[in-house]
């Protein structure tokens, strides 16, 4: 097995070559992205001196914005490798939104009845329940396109779609805590939230946590056995059925850990952040995942920094809209160009490699 995994010179050279060009093209539609946003900026703003160095460096003004900044990175890497290892695996997952959304509310339920647990205990069992749901959901789509040939296409996102709603069906009803003024969900113990980095930020120690997990995802991927026939599941079917690889094993098991991550980004929310759960939390952070690993070319530690890069534009638009003159609309059109000129070129990439 080692062998066929081994290059020769010429096709080590190729391969260098074409990183480098997908990295140029990335580097290429961010310079052209914000190219764009400057020239919205100096249509619509008043003041664009400020405005652009609110936009480009808010995030870095103080430890407030810095960690809030790497905050919301977290969730986002979480479903970055989801989606990433799916994609991997020749399988599709749209149901992100689904899966972390159930993720965080498992957490509530478990760590709300943990009572007198140890902290640890209480902590691995929360990012667990996580773990397993998101892993359930998923997988039950990897499940269906193996017994019946169903497509994960539709079965992840209707799925997912369903479990939204019965979700905020629980918050707003059978789970709602009746003490509070807002709408949101009981909440677990203080005891198991984590521990808080650079305050008065959110930052937690999940950020720590993610780090650790994307370099156990890019391992098994990329340097064991499973992670081998899972590739190749992915990439030619056919030859890996040929090759002995049991491939419908394959339509479940990469669904298995996209949800799981995916769900465990949910958890995380719930022990890092906000201790309870509101309506719609997890909104956006299913679909963004899919972009993230676009632009990593589902690599687990390019992950990373696409989920920080995304992390950036959300905050440099929040710190420009307090600071500056500009409006909701506008720095929300000003971020989706950006993202959406770097994930387009991602994606026109990705779906040329496939086509291939």
């Amino acid at each position: 097995m080692q062998k066929a995994e081994t290059k020769s010179l010429p096709e080590t050279y190729s391969q260098l070559k074409k990183n480098l060009a997908e990295i140029l093209g990335i580097l290429l539609s961010l310079l052209i992205a914000f190219v764009v946003a400057v020239v919205l900026i100096f249509v619509f703003s008043k003041d664009p001196p400020k405005t652009l160095y609110y936009f480009f460096l808010g995030p870095f003004l103080n430890k407030y914005t810095l960690g809030n900044m790497l905050e919301g990175a977290i969730p986002l890497i979480f479903s970055g490798l989801g989606i990433a290892v799916a994609f991997k695996g020749g399988v599709v997952n749209l149901g992100g939104e689904g899966q972390i959304f159930a993720g965080a509310i498992i957490a509530v339920i478990v760590g709300s009845s943990l009572l007198g647990v140890p902290r640890i205990i209480g902590i691995a069992l929360i990012l667990l329940s996580g773990i397993l749901v998101g892993a359930l959901i998923a997988g039950l789509s990897g499940f269906l396109r193996a017994k019946w040939k169903v497509s994960d296409l539709l079965t992840t996102y209707l799925i997912s779609a369903g479990m939204v709603y019965v979700i905020n069906y629980l918050i707003l009803g059978p789970l709602r805590d009746p003490k509070q003024i807002t709408i949101q969900s009981i909440s677990i113990p203080g005891s198991f939230m984590l521990s808080k980095i650079l305050p008065p930020s959110y930052l937690h120690s999940g950020f720590f946590i993610a780090i650790i997990i994307a370099l156990v995802v890019y391992f098994v991927i990329y340097r064991t056995h499973l992670g081998y026939e899972l590739r190749t599941t992915g990439s030619n079917p056919q030859f890996a059925f040929y090759g002995g690889i049991k491939t419908r094993l394959y339509l479940i098991l990469p669904m298995l850990i996209s949800g799981g991550l995916i769900g465990l980004g949910g958890a995380m929310q719930i022990v890092g952040r906000y201790q309870s759960c509101f309506s719609d939390l997890t909104a956006g952070l299913g679909w963004n995942g899919i972009a993230v690993a676009l632009i990593a070319r589902n690599n687990p530690l390019a992950v990373v920094p696409a989920a920080l890069f995304y992390a950036y534009l959300q905050s440099g638009a929040q710190v420009s809209m307090i600071n500056s003159d500009l409006t909701y609309e506008i720095v929300g059109i000003i971020s989706s160009v950006i993202f959406y000129l770097v994930t387009a070129e991602a994606a026109f990439s990705f779906f040329k490699k496939r086509l291939r």
